[in-house]
């Protein structure tokens, strides 16, 4: 089937990022402990509240009430890894949707074997890199129904029968260490107050980009570039966003 290739306009990433503002969604994240801080600092920027509590025995009491849920393998630990499970079975239960971030799942067999348990589990969206999503292509080939994230100079949004292409940000997104970590909490808002998974992944990539845009032209370097993205996230609307979107 080819896909259709769709586009999303200013107004209606404003929409989606002002129910964020209005619901303050919380998003429960097992994520990568050199990506908590900004991650945490992102989500509070977005109008999000986040929540990170990792230790198998209180993991899912914790997550049952969040919009969404981030599962993260950058820093995986064994607590993590018996946290998951526990988190893959509120969600199916409460019907609160994942987003899960494979970072660097084609170095290790546990890497891969915990996200075909992730890609078993209900309502799916996976946010990677070129490298990683290539890996796990023939993991989506039974499941073509799973949205499919991957992030670069050109991020591609895809699912059966339907993609959207976005060429937002700055080289500096990929100088400060957590920043892509800390982008997947953020589809995970949208996606809290979005019921189209597609559309609340390109509002959140699209804001996170044009964030970047802005706090580029602020910052000195990598440095204070990670402040100036707080900050901009924080003072998106309507109006800079339909500035830099074509």
């Amino acid at each position: 089937m080819s896909a259709f290739s769709e586009k999303l306009d200013a107004a209606g990433v404003a929409s989606i990022l002002a129910r964020v503002a209005e619901r303050r969604p919380r998003v429960h994240c097992l994520t990568n402990t050199v990506a908590q801080n900004v991650t945490a600092n992102m989500l509070l920027a977005f109008g999000a509240m986040p929540s990170m509590a990792g230790h198998p025995d209180e993991v899912a009491a914790v997550a049952a009430g969040a919009g969404a849920i981030l599962i993260n393998l950058g820093t995986i630990s064994p607590e993590g890894e018996r946290a998951i499970p526990k988190l893959l079975a509120v969600a199916q239960e409460h019907r609160i949707p994942l987003v899960l971030d494979p970072v660097f799942v084609e170095l290790s067999p546990l890497r891969l074997r915990l996200v075909g348990d992730v890609l078993a589990s209900f309502d799916v969206l996976v946010r990677g890199n070129a490298t990683e999503m290539a890996v796990l292509e023939p993991l989506f080939v039974p499941k073509r129904d799973i949205v499919r994230v991957t992030t670069g100079a050109v991020d591609r949004i895809e699912t059966e029968g339907r993609s959207l292409s976005l060429a937002h940000g700055h080289a500096w997104m990929t100088k400060v260490t957590g920043l892509g970590c800390a982008s997947s909490a953020l589809v995970a808002a949208c996606r809290a107050v979005e019921p189209d998974p597609m559309i609340a992944a390109a509002a959140a990539l699209t804001a996170y980009g044009i964030a970047g845009e802005i706090a580029a032209e602020r910052a000195a370097g990598p440095g204070s570039f990670a402040m100036h993205l707080i900050d901009a996230l924080a003072g998106l609307d309507e109006v800079s966003l339909a500035a830099r979107m074509s």
